[in-house]
């Protein structure tokens, strides 16, 4: 059984200005299409598609997913919509709401390259490299942190928190 912290790790102040110097950095790279990986992407690559917001910028979803209903990877990645992605010759941000094992934004950038992309960067919520088992790193990170569940703003444990405006942690609970 798990609880919340009893503070946030990340406030919902602190995102927003991390969004807002987030988005500075990625505009002038003029990506055509942004690829947020579902479910718990969904919150941030909103609020940064607002901030690099421009008429010829596309935003196609696919989801990827290894999690399910646990706090640990299965280590079997799942990839669906790509059918739909049009991104041949295109400059693509591949957005992600936490970068661990590196297992799942390597398979995805792999896959994504194989549909003949320009260029493919990728931008993360969170960088929790503890966790990392391959080699691979963000072009673009929101924020570091230490080896914790986290859940909010996106993130979610088996479907639960992801309304949560800022990034809590889980912890065991004992009681």
């Amino acid at each position: 059984m798990y609880k919340m912290s009893s503070k946030p790790l990340i406030s919902a102040k602190e995102i927003e200005e991390r969004l807002d110097s987030l988005a500075a950095e990625i505009k002038p790279c003029g990506f055509d299409v942004v690829v947020p990986l579902l479910s718990g992407s969904f919150i941030f690559a909103a609020d940064l598609c607002r901030r690099i917001a421009s008429p010829e910028l596309q935003v196609s979803f696919i989801r990827a997913s290894s999690y399910g209903n646990s706090t640990q990877s299965s280590g079997q990645l799942q990839i669906s919509g790509l059918e739909k992605l049009d991104i041949k010759g295109k400059k693509i941000l591949l957005v992600d709401d936490i970068l661990d094992t590196g297992i799942t934004l390597s398979k995805v950038r792999e896959t994504l390259k194989a549909c003949g992309p320009s260029e493919i960067r990728t931008c993360v919520l969170l960088d929790k490299s503890a966790r990392r088992t391959v080699e691979f790193n963000a072009d673009f990170v929101g924020f570091s942190i230490e080896n914790k569940f986290v859940v909010g703003y996106g993130l979610d444990y088996a479907e639960n928190y992801r309304t949560y405006p800022e990034i809590w942690t889980l912890e065991e609970d004992y009681g």
